[in-house]
């Protein structure tokens, strides 16, 4: 799955992509922000593949100008209780904040306004300052849930805190970007060799957002 908004793309990670992933997450300057900090083998990162490729895990590769730059997830998602869990890091230091609020507004318009989510969950090291204070610009608050890690604070986003932030960012007006036209089931592709699988995932989810990917899967596959 692919997803093209405000001159970006998210694409859902592929078994070719995990070096490059793997490469990057472990460099020091992000590995020492993350909750787990040890070196990933290449062993461990095809085990992580192997879990995350299910209905409940999206993992997407930033794109800018084909390049890739970036993670970004939605994890953990539970489409009973409507909540998913976030994650980004981005390797590109020149352009890390733009793109990283760029991608989150995606991101969370894909969860908020396509699949009616209704909270976003983040789990962020109480040490990473900079990530907390980004969440709670983005609508998060600290969670009254504790988290089993002392070093870790759960935080969380409603739909309603998003709705609020997006309409900040909004009126503010970027140059280099546009975001007064949300995200829509337009702006999300599969490609031609994916169409079994994402016919696989598709009946595994609610009859509501299973309404919603086959109007999109119909448009890409007629």
């Amino acid at each position: 799955m692919k997803i093209k908004k405000y001159g970006l793309e998210l694409k859902e990670v592929e078994r070719e992509d995990l070096e490059l992933i793997r490469q990057y997450r472990n460099t020091d300057i992000i590995k020492n922000k993350m909750i787990h900090r040890q070196q990933i083998t290449r062993e461990q990162q095809l085990e992580w593949f192997k879990e995350i490729r299910t209905v409940n895990h999206y993992y997407f590769l930033i794109y800018k100008n084909d390049s890739a730059i970036g993670l970004i997830n939605g994890k953990n998602i539970d489409f009973v209780n409507k909540t998913s869990e976030g994650g980004i890091f981005i390797w590109n230091e020149d352009r890390n904040y733009e793109i990283s609020i760029t991608a989150s507004i995606i991101l969370n318009d894909w969860n908020f306004f396509i699949n009616a989510f209704e909270k976003n969950y983040a789990q962020v090291l109480k040490s990473n300052k900079q990530a907390i204070a980004y969440n709670e610009f983005m609508g998060y608050k600290i969670a009254e849930r504790i988290h089993e890690n002392k070093e870790v604070v759960w935080m969380e986003q409603t739909r309603e805190d998003y709705t609020q932030y997006r309409k900040k960012i909004e009126l503010l007006k970027f140059d280099d970007f546009n975001i007064s036209e949300p995200l829509t089931e337009d702006d999300i592709f599969f490609n031609a060799d994916e169409e079994p699988y994402a016919r696989s995932i598709v009946e595994l989810i609610p009859p509501s957002q299973q309404a919603i990917y086959n109007r999109i899967l119909k448009r890409v596959f007629p």
